[in-house]
Order: C-alpha cells, then structure tokens, then sequence
C-alpha cells in the first residue's frame, strides 16, 4: 500500500467519526453544530472521499 493511500484511509475513517460525533451532537442539542457547520455539506465531502478511496484502492 502506498503511504498516499493509508494517508487518506486514515483520513476518510477521522472524517466519518467526527461527522457522527456532530451528528449526535445535533440530535442531543438540535441547532447547536448547525451555527457552525452544515452537516450536509461535511456528509457530501465524505461521499466524494469514499468515492476517491475506492478509486485509488483499485
């Protein structure tokens, strides 16, 4: 494997815990990570980095 791709495995594994960590944020306090991030918007980006790894990962 080369280090680009464990780089961002990595990365796509942080993004995905950190978008499920607003997630519940947001559900337990509704309106409070929508101030500051648009959770559809970090979902979308992490769509596009899966894509990407599967991509790379052929």
């Amino acid at each position: 494997m080369s280090i680009a791709y464990r780089m961002l495995k990595d990365f796509w594994q942080t993004a995905l815990a950190t978008w499920l960590i607003l997630v519940l944020f947001e559900l337990l306090r509704p309106g409070m990570v929508q101030r500051f991030i648009n959770l559809e918007y970090w979902l979308y980006s992490l769509i596009v980095l899966y894509i990407i790894l599967r991509i790379v990962d052929r």
